[in-house]
């Protein structure tokens, strides 16, 4: 299953419903204060707070003040398909990336921005 679009946005009780059913997640709370055109922020039971961005069949760029693979899953089940590599932002927050279209091109601006800690996810 897929992204739970309606009028062709990703709703923020859409995107909490998903990652519970979908994505496995045990108790996450995206907070509708949060939203904006294309993503918001929440936390999950673990109290890791992250922010995503996402554009359907484009990418999804998932944020997180530490790293919870179980988060990282749950987005890579409904979204269907992987996060291509993981850095440190500008504001110190671990990322995930994920491109459906062109990984290796992002690759490389990421690594012409000189993101630090920039690893490649098999």
């Amino acid at each position: 299953m897929a992204e739970t679009i309606r009028d062709g946005r990703w709703h923020w009780y859409d995107v909490d419903n998903d990652l519970r059913t979908q994505g496995e997640l045990d108790k996450v709370c995206i907070d509708p204060l949060s939203v904006n055109a294309h993503g918001c922020g929440g936390v999950t039971k673990m109290g890791t707070n992250f922010y995503f961005s996402w554009i359907l069949n484009t990418f999804l760029l998932l944020s997180m003040s530490v790293e919870e693979l179980t988060l990282v899953d749950a987005f890579a089940k409904v979204v269907e398909y992987r996060p291509f590599c993981r850095y440190v932002d500008d504001n110190g927050m671990l990322t995930f990336e994920w491109d459906k279209n062109d990984p290796s091109g992002r690759s490389v601006e990421l690594q012409s921005e000189g993101k630090r800690e920039l690893t490649a996810i098999q």
